[in-house]
């Protein structure tokens, strides 16, 4: 059925982004191939190099080698030489896919992205009912995929940028302080807080005892056992009073965030604030319909949406749920101080204190 009113120019733009996205999407299964296969760290460290000796190298199919390499260098995520025939990795590009343990690795992003793809019967079916998809049958790849895609973030702005705006932080858990970690996941924040603050009590929690275990053993292979204390618990069960309780990148994938505030309220000592890092929003939807909107807005439909619908009470925050929403959901458990400390493209750090 064709439509008289349509704007040539209009269409042929939409046609034109949705090819982009299209080629964009086709990478998620390269990537995540050179990502298990090793091939970025192999480029880096073997580049310049022809497509033969590279697959001799790798103990790959040449041939299967060199139309991937092909298709990244399509889209600039690795370097050709026509001249010579020889793929590299620029400075830049080592850095976005090579260097594992480097803050401007993004890698996990495609890991989550294939667990979301993974993830689509089941999202499918509770589309259909109404109902959610539980976090422990999500699959595996969301969990590492989570922990490697905020890592980078965490690396760069949480010990330097995010935790020095909570009013008092720094000067009272370097004097002993106690810090809960709540929906830790794999520890990765949980370690960098232990290990800058090695004086303070540490503790995170968990109800998923597959990431509390994976915490458990990077813990230890720091070397920082010791200084952290994990327990499988959920918000609104895990023991003690701290001084600090945080929720990073996780309140809005919680099925009852007013209780689990609530909780964290009634486990504050005197003088204590809880810490919410959440994605960066605006409180209209329409304010958010960029690129970061884009993306948090599909993960959240994927992933937030199904896991928070699938607990008691079910909120749904979403992923973008902006501030007006969560310092509701704060007032509502009690808490009177509610402010944003701090800001950036993708992450927003809120205070909260009785």
């Amino acid at each position: 059925m064709s439509d008289t009113n349509l704007d040539i120019e209009k269409l042929k733009n939409l046609q034109f982004k949705i090819m982009k996205d299209v080629a964009a999407s086709a990478l998620i299964p390269l990537m995540r191939i050179g990502d298990q296969l090793g091939l970025f760290q192999k480029l880096s460290e073997l580049g310049p190099i022809n497509s033969k000796k590279f697959a001799e190298q790798v103990r790959v199919d040449e041939r299967y080698l060199r139309e991937w390499l092909y298709a990244l260098s399509a889209t600039d995520f690795v370097s050709y030489d026509g001249a010579n025939e020889e793929f590299s990795l620029s400075p830049e590009q080592k850095a976005v896919f090579a260097d594992e343990e480097g803050p401007a690795n993004m890698m996990g992003a495609y890991e989550v992205l294939a667990g979301q793809v993974y993830a689509e019967e089941k999202v499918l079916d509770a589309f259909k009912t109404g109902k959610g998809v539980a976090y422990e049958n999500a699959c595996p790849l969301c969990f590492t995929g989570t922990a490697r895609f905020f890592k980078p973030s965490y690396q760069v702005n949480l010990i330097k940028k995010w935790l020095p705006m909570i009013d008092g932080f720094e000067e009272k858990m370097k004097l002993g302080g106690s810090f809960a970690d709540v929906g830790c996941g794999h520890g990765l924040s949980t370690l960098m807080v232990a290990q800058a603050f090695p004086e303070a009590r540490v503790f995170g929690f968990d109800f998923h005892e597959p990431s509390i275990s994976e915490a458990k053993k990077l813990a230890d292979s720091a070397g920082s056992s010791e200084k952290i204390s994990y327990e499988i618990a959920d918000a609104k069960s895990y023991s003690g009073n701290y001084d600090y309780i945080a929720f990073f990148d996780c309140l809005h994938d919680m099925g009852d965030p007013v209780g689990a505030a609530k909780y964290a309220f009634d486990h504050l000592n005197d003088g204590g604030a809880v810490i919410l890092i959440e994605p960066t929003a605006n409180d209209k939807p329409e304010e958010n319909f960029n690129i970061y909107g884009q993306m948090y807005y599909s993960f959240s439909t994927m992933g937030c949406i199904p896991v928070s619908k699938s607990q008691e009470v079910g909120l749904a925050l979403g992923a973008q749920a902006g501030p007006a929403k969560l310092i509701e959901v704060l007032e509502k458990a009690g808490f009177k101080d509610c402010k944003i400390v701090k800001k950036n493209a993708t992450n927003m750090v809120l205070e909260a204190r009785k």
